[in-house]
């Protein structure tokens, strides 16, 4: 690893410890010096324009690209604020960022999902994927999760709930329904006793890496015979919600939003009114024009 980017890494961790951008960043960084075979002095924004077509032409997302670009920005942000010759920042946001229209999130079918569950067995691994379907919680805020972030006996008339870390270091608080609740005390009766105190333990009684939990998943898909990401369940989690017609504001503050726009989402995806609409017109204007026939 270049020198320059180990730098980068320490100076992220100190921001933002509590976020998973310094590993990121730096497997993105990693990748593209890789690539363009020059050190960071040498990289001029014809090689930013060659990176973007190399990784259309690889088929990556858009997403993936942009990330990647923003890794390579904050990078040489950083080596300016480090040393005042540092040539200028290669990666310029209007020529290099590419535009995405809006997607709609891509939530798992509750076929698949019961399919899936009937193969998870584990207590451990079953509490980690119902807090991600039942909560919304990201994978990495299941790894986050230590054991002074549970209430799970709380004082009458308050619910079970999670002090959850989020993205860029914010906080919010999770409830738990008694299915969650549930298989997380299953879990917790049988947890091996050590001073992690990490509430998911991998088998060498250390926290579990995102990676891990991810294999963990996959591996139980492979069984299931379906694919589902982590993020899937979350994506899931929010279409229930809809589907139960929680206010949306609710919602909201249960995945820890910042904007409403970005929760607002979860209503194309599940929208009740929209389908009774729908079908109650398609009655009427089939009944006002009948095609005669088979249709094929």
């Amino acid at each position: 690893m270049l020198v320059e980017i180990e730098q980068f890494a320490k100076w992220l961790r100190r921001k933002s410890p509590h976020t998973s951008t310094a590993v990121h960043y730096t497997n993105d960084l990693e990748l593209f010096f890789t690539w363009a075979a020059k050190p960071p002095a040498q990289i001029t924004l014809r090689d930013v324009d060659a990176f973007i077509e190399h990784s259309q032409q690889q088929g990556h997302s858009i997403a993936t690209v942009n990330r990647r670009l923003a890794a390579l920005r904050s990078f040489y942000h950083f080596l300016e604020i480090e040393n005042d010759e540092a040539k200028p920042n290669p990666v310029i946001p209007k020529r290099h960022f590419i535009r995405q229209g809006r997607r709609l999130p891509r939530d798992a079918q509750d076929a698949e999902i019961e399919k899936l569950f009937a193969v998870i067995t584990d207590p451990r691994d079953r509490a980690m994927f119902l807090l991600m379907l039942r909560c919304g919680l990201r994978v990495g805020e299941v790894r986050a999760l230590s054991l002074n972030d549970l209430y799970l006996q709380p004082t009458p008339g308050s619910l079970p709930r999670l002090w959850v870390h989020g993205k860029g270091g914010s906080q919010r608080v999770v409830y738990l329904s008694a299915q969650p609740l549930t298989v997380l005390k299953a879990w917790l009766a049988i947890r091996p006793k050590v001073e992690e105190q990490a509430v998911f333990l991998n088998r060498f009684g250390k926290r579990f890496t995102v990676t891990g939990i991810q294999l963990r998943l996959a591996e139980y898909c492979h069984e299931a015979d379906v694919w589902i990401t982590c993020h899937q369940f979350r994506h899931t989690f929010g279409r229930h919600l809809a589907e139960a017609r929680v206010p949306i504001t609710s919602i909201q503050r249960l995945f820890g939003h910042a904007r409403l726009r970005t929760t607002q989402v979860y209503l194309h995806i599940s929208d009740s009114q929209v389908q009774a609409d729908y079908e109650a017109a398609m009655q009427q204007i089939t009944q006002r024009l009948r095609l005669e026939g088979s249709l094929s």
